[in-house]
């Protein structure tokens, strides 16, 4: 997965976590730590900075997701980025789901 940061100056992409899960978030709304962690950055992603997470742990025990979630460690951090792009191996299907609290 890439994440592209925007050009801002307080770094709102300190330490983001990639998830994955099965549960549809407008059913099941995403709780940090509660579902498979695939990968967190470490530290703060650079202003205008592109960055990946590769989910290694995840491909190589061969299990499969529905859904991606990025979320960040600090209570009502708002998220701050220009563009979030997942790579996958074999039958890909593309959708995109907003959710907001």
């Amino acid at each position: 997965m890439t994440f592209a940061d925007r050009l801002t100056v307080d770094h709102r992409s300190n330490n983001f976590i990639v998830g994955l899960t099965n549960d549809h978030p407008a059913v099941h709304a995403p709780v940090l730590w509660n579902y498979t962690v695939c990968g967190q950055y470490p530290g703060a992603v650079p202003d205008g900075a592109t960055v990946s997470v590769q989910c290694t742990n995840v491909y190589e025990r061969r299990m499969s997701f529905r859904y991606v979630i990025v979320q960040f460690p600090l209570i009502n951090q708002p998220m701050n980025f220009c563009e979030i792009e997942v790579f996958t191996v074999g039958t890909t299907y593309l959708y995109f789901i907003g959710y907001s609290k």
